[in-house]
């Protein structure tokens, strides 16, 4: 079975990894050259799909489907319009993606539907959390103390004509879950908990996510009711954070997200690349029949002048082609642009054990003992929960 992947920064790098576990082939497509997921790839065209028609729909027609791993609505638009005119499955649904791809417009789905989701400001308390309206991941989202900091950001967004979402900061863990759906009728899979990093990037995931069963249960309910109301035929995921039990939605992303479907497949054996082409090809949902839950910890490194750091991901988004090595200085697996001898490295460690909490201590005694080997000094400062950026509130 051979997969085009369109893209191949931290999307096609899961989409590639994913694919290949499933055992298909990895046809990979980028503007750019040396992109991350070049290394997980078999097989690489270089160029922008849009263009060169008759060597691109000659190659598009020889994959047995296409995957969108970019967030270019433009690339986006044209492969929705496109390949299912040349007779090639695209794994991909667009209308429910330019509903998800803004927090505002997702917001108005959750109040539509009753669910629980953040105050906006100023009808909370402060600290607010202001995020842009399209962007994914954590670029531009900033932690905001009191009304002069407010002003001051609207006032900027005044000024470029940027929409931006101001709501209230919940203090409590983020868990994230993501649904397989074909015509609406969806399955959500595994919740997993995320970590940030001091600029709200992800740096690390835990699977399980350590809530109880009620809140898991809530969570891919909402889920599942969200991808009905979009009549979803793909793949989304929903993050939410904890005020106490009651997960209070954020966001959703009708693509393939990062980060996540490689810690579920480590921990549940479900491979989420190859439920999303069973059901789209076939036209119904999989089985999904998981292996008991193990818990993994996945997160993300950087080597640089003789130190070892937790990251969040968007350190590998400029990483050299990255590739798998088994067993990695204590690591079940990594994911990283290493080589012996290299100073400056990037990568993704996967650390397993028989429960989220053996995962973790195999994560924290690992990663010590991985600086220790290769002579790096290593300290993990941690994040706090509250503010990244001030310890204590300004009063």
């Amino acid at each position: 079975m051979k997969l085009g992947i369109v893209g191949g920064r931290l999307q096609g790098v899961e989409a590639s990894y994913l694919a290949r576990k499933a055992g298909y082939e990895v046809v990979l497509f980028d503007r750019l050259p040396d992109v991350p997921a070049l290394g997980l790839a078999d097989e690489f065209h270089l160029g922008d799909v849009r263009f060169e028609p008759i060597r691109m729909r000659r190659l598009f027609e020889g994959c047995d489907a296409v995957l969108p791993a970019c967030e270019d609505l433009t690339t986006l638009s044209w492969m929705a319009q496109v390949l299912p005119s040349w007779g090639v499955a695209l794994l991909f649904d667009l209308p429910a993606f330019l509903v998800t791809r803004s927090k505002l417009a997702s917001d108005e789905l959750f109040a539509g539907l009753d669910l629980p989701r953040p105050r906006y400001w100023p009808n909370c308390e402060f600290p607010v959390i202001l995020k842009p309206d399209c962007e994914s991941g954590s670029h531009g989202v900033r932690l905001l103390w009191d009304e002069p900091e407010v002003s001051q950001a609207l006032g900027g967004s005044y000024a470029t004509g940027d929409r931006l979402v101001l709501q209230e900061f919940i203090n409590g863990p983020s868990i994230s879950v993501e649904v397989i759906a074909v015509g609406g009728q969806a399955r959500a899979l595994q919740v997993t908990e995320l970590e940030f990093d001091e600029s709200y990037d992800c740096r690390r995931v835990v699977a399980p996510a350590a809530v109880s069963s009620r809140t898991k249960q809530m969570i891919a309910e909402y889920a599942v009711a969200i991808a009905r109301e979009l009549g979803l035929s793909g793949i989304m995921d929903l993050e939410a954070m904890l005020d106490g039990q009651v997960p209070k939605l954020l966001e959703i992303d009708a693509r393939l997200p990062s980060q996540t479907p490689i810690a579920v497949y480590h921990s549940t054996g479900l491979n989420l690349v190859r439920l999303l082409f069973e059901a789209l090809t076939c036209g119904r949902l999989p089985e999904a029949d998981q292996m008991a839950e193990r818990g993994v910890v996945l997160q993300h490194v950087r080597v640089a002048g003789g130190r070892l750091r937790l990251v969040g991901e968007a350190a590998l988004a400029q990483a050299r082609p990255l590739k798998v090595i088994p067993d990695f200085h204590g690591s079940a697996e990594a994911i990283t642009d290493y080589l012996p001898g290299r100073t400056s490295w990037v990568g993704t460690l996967i650390f397993e054990g028989i429960d989220a909490a053996a995962a973790r201590a195999a994560a924290e005694e690992g990663t010590a003992a991985m600086a220790d080997s290769l002579g790096l000094a290593f300290t993990d400062e941690g994040v706090p929960r509250l503010c990244p950026h001030r310890l204590e509130p300004v009063s």
